[in-house]
C-alpha cells in the first residue's frame, strides 16, 4: 500500500505540474509531441492526436516535449513552435508549471484547514514569525519509552499536552515540575491530537526513573508552533497564506542547514535535509499510518517544494528556461540557441547527477 500511495502521489504532483505546461501551451496554439511521467526510456506510449502521451522508467519527474522547443531543430519554423511565440506567451508556458503547482498545494492546505478547524501546527524548529494567523506555543509527546508508566497509559507520539493538573502547559519545564512532585500520585493530563485536534483526558501515575533520579513518565517532549486561523479573512485566504507560511518557515529551516554545513565545513547537515525518491518514498511510509490528513499536507509539502525547485535559475529545469527568455527580453536579442541548448544538456546531466547522489544518500539513511 505504501509503494501504490507513493506512485500515486508522485504521479499526482508531477502530473499537475506538467498539466500547467501542456495547457498553456495549448491556449497559446503550441504544438505538444509528448506528455510524459517519469524520464526516458519509455514503458509505455500512446499516440493521441499530435501528442504522446508516455510512462518511463525513471521516477524523477516529468516534461512535455513542446514542437520547436529548442531553436535549433527543423520545427523550430513551424507556426505552432514554440520558438514563434512572443515573450509573453513563452513566459505564461514556462511558468505554467510553477502556477499549477502552487495552486494545488492551495487547495489541499484549504481542505486540510477546514477538515481540522482552521487551527494547524509545526515542529518548532526556528523561531519564525507566520502571518495572518494567531500563533502560539505547545508542548507535544515526541516519543514514549517502552516500560516506562507512559506506554500503556493512552498517551500516543504526537499528543500535545495542553494542561496537567488543571494548569495551562506553555514549557517542558512546567510539565517536569508537576511530574516531579507527583511521585507514586495519579495526575490527569488533558491531551490534544495534533492532526486532529480532537481532545481527551488521560490519568497516569509517575514512577520514580533511576537515570534522572526522579519521577518520570517516559515520555520525551518538544515544542509545537501553532497556527490558528481565527477571523473571517484569515479564513478566507488560509489555503494561501497557509502555502506562504509553510514555504517560509521551511526555507528558513534550510537556510539555517546551509548555514549550520559552512560554519561546520561539512556537507551533512543538508544531506540529512535532503531527500530523494527513496527518502520521499520512506516519508510516504511513515505518514500514512497518521491517515488522510497527514497525507494530504505531504502532498501540497511536496508540490510547493516542486514549484520552488523549477523556478529557480537552473539550466534544464523551468527557472533556466525562463531566464534565457528574460534575458532576450532585457537585450532584445535571443541568445544563440546552441549556447542555451548546452547549457540545459549540462544542466541536465548535474540534476541527475545529483538526483542519483542523493538518491545514494537516502539508501545509505535506511541501511543505518
Amino acid at each position: 500500500m505504501a509503494i501504490i500511495l507513493f506512485v500515486a502521489i508522485l504521479f499526482i504532483v508531477v502530473v499537475i505540474h506538467e498539466l500547467g505546461h501542456f495547457l498553456m501551451a495549448k491556449r497559446n496554439k503550441i504544438g505538444v509531441e509528448e506528455f510524459g511521467f517519469g524520464l526516458p526510456p519509455r514503458i509505455w506510449g500512446k499516440k493521441i492526436g499530435e501528442t504522446i502521451y508516455s510512462i518511463n522508467w525513471l521516477p524523477f519527474g516529468g516534461f512535455v516535449r513542446l514542437v520547436g522547443e529548442d531553436d535549433v531543430s527543423e520545427k523550430s519554423q513551424r507556426n505552432d513552435s514554440f520558438q514563434k511565440k512572443n515573450i509573453s506567451a513563452r513566459i505564461s508556458v514556462v511558468v505554467a508549471g510553477v502556477f499549477a503547482n502552487f495552486l494545488l498545494a492551495v487547495v489541499l492546505f484549504y481542505i486540510v484547514l477546514i477538515i481540522v478547524g482552521f487551527k494547524i501546527s509545526f515542529p518548532s524548529l526556528v523561531e519564525h514569525k507566520f502571518i495572518l494567523a494567531e500563533q502560539t506555543q505547545q508542548i507535544f509527546v515526541a516519543g514514549i519509552n517502552e516500560g516506562g508508566a507512559a506506554a500503556n497509559s493512552g498517551i500516543n507520539v504526537g499528543d500535545s499536552v495542553i494542561s496537567a493538573e488543571g494548569q495551562v502547559i506553555d514549557s517542558t519545564k512546567q510539565l517536569q515540575q508537576i511530574i516531579r512532585g507527583s511521585e507514586g500520585k495519579q495526575i490527569s493530563l488533558d491531551l490534544e491530537n495534533t492532526i486532529n485536534n480532537e481532545k481527551r483526558n488521560v490519568k497516569v501515575t509517575p514512577v520514580y526513573n533511576d537515570q534522572i533520579q526522579a519521577p518520570a513518565l517516559g515520555i520525551e517532549l518538544g515544542e509545537l508552533v501553532v497556527l490558528n486561523y481565527k477571523t473571517p479573512v484569515q479564513k478566507a485566504f488560509s489555503g494561501f497564506t497557509h502555502s506562504y507560511n509553510t514555504l517560509t518557515y521551511t526555507g528558513k529551516i534550510f537556510g539555517r542547514l546551509i548555514g549550520s554545513a559552512f560554519a561546520q565545513k561539512n556537507i551533512a547537515p543538508v544531506s540529512e535535509g535532503v531527500s530523494g525518491p527513496v527518502g520521499i518514498f520512506t516519508l510516504v511510509r511513515d505518514v500514512s499510518a497518521f491517515g488522510i490528513i497527514p497525507i494530504l499536507q505531504l502532498v501540497a509539502l511536496l508540490s510547493l517544494n516542486l514549484a520552488v525547485i523549477n523556478i529557480l535559475p537552473i539550466p534544464a529545469v523551468d527557472g533556466g528556461r525562463l531566464a534565457f527568455i528574460i534575458v532576450e527580453a532585457v537585450i532584445r536579442k535571443r541568445v544563440s540557441p546552441n549556447i542555451e541548448k548546452w547549457v540545459h544538456t549540462a544542466g541536465f546531466a548535474v540534476l541527475i547527477g545529483l538526483i542519483l547522489l542523493v538518491t545514494y544518500n537516502d539508501i545509505l539513511k535506511l541501511l543505518r
